[in-house]
């Protein structure tokens, strides 16, 4: 029995998906019917991080783009630290139309999507935030040169809802820390529980 995960947002970009699982290094895109994928996964920590990420859920008649790779299953516990703003939960493979099935998974197989726990909104104080946007679409068009598909990237775009007006142009000063400084929620977490008065009065410039 093996196990496998389902990657929708960030983890179609492969430095995102290597930051997390470094040796992972096969994927295969597929589409996967009965999930909705839309801006729905609030993250919350104040004043530095506050924005709306990609979730799923299951949605009966919707089909989205995604990747499918294989992960050891003693490393289940590192992806549960990092996707925290989910649950993950197992997929049927009846669900998933395969590009090839590389990885000749059988029904036997656990598969496994990250499921957002409390759903929302985007918001004025919640945003969708382009350097979010721009990791996951830049991953979406990779798998389509890599694979030579038509329309992945596209499909990624027109298979996510809940696009929304309060989205935020962040690419100069990212409110994704992760991407210059890993232990950013860690460190800001810390603060936050220590020294909360005086954290929660910055300012992002």
């Amino acid at each position: 029995m093996r196990t496998f995960i389902i990657g929708y947002g960030s983890l179609l970009n492969k430095t995102s998906l290597n930051r997390t699982l470094p040796n992972v290094d096969k994927i295969e895109p597929i589409y996967l019917s009965n999930y909705v994928r839309s801006w729905n996964a609030i993250e919350s920590v104040k004043p530095t991080v506050s924005s709306t990420f990609l979730g799923i859920e299951k949605s009966k008649n919707s089909k989205v783009s995604c990747i499918i790779f294989e992960v050891e299953e003693i490393l289940l516990s590192i992806l549960d630290k990092r996707e925290f703003l989910y649950n993950r939960e197992k997929v049927k493979v009846s669900d998933i139309e395969f590009n090839s099935n590389r990885f000749n998974i059988a029904i036997e197989d656990n598969i496994w999507i990250y499921v957002t726990k409390e759903p929302s909104v985007p918001s004025y104080e919640f945003p969708i935030i382009q350097s979010y946007v721009d990791i996951c679409i830049s991953g979406a068009i990779e798998i389509e040169e890599a694979f030579n598909l038509e329309n992945f990237a596209v499909d990624f775009i027109k298979t996510t809802e809940l696009w929304s007006k309060s989205w935020v142009n962040d690419r100069i000063f990212p409110r994704a820390p992760h991407i210059y400084q890993p232990d950013a929620y860690q460190i800001d977490i810390m603060l936050k529980e220590n020294i909360n008065d005086f954290f929660e009065t910055i300012i992002i410039e």
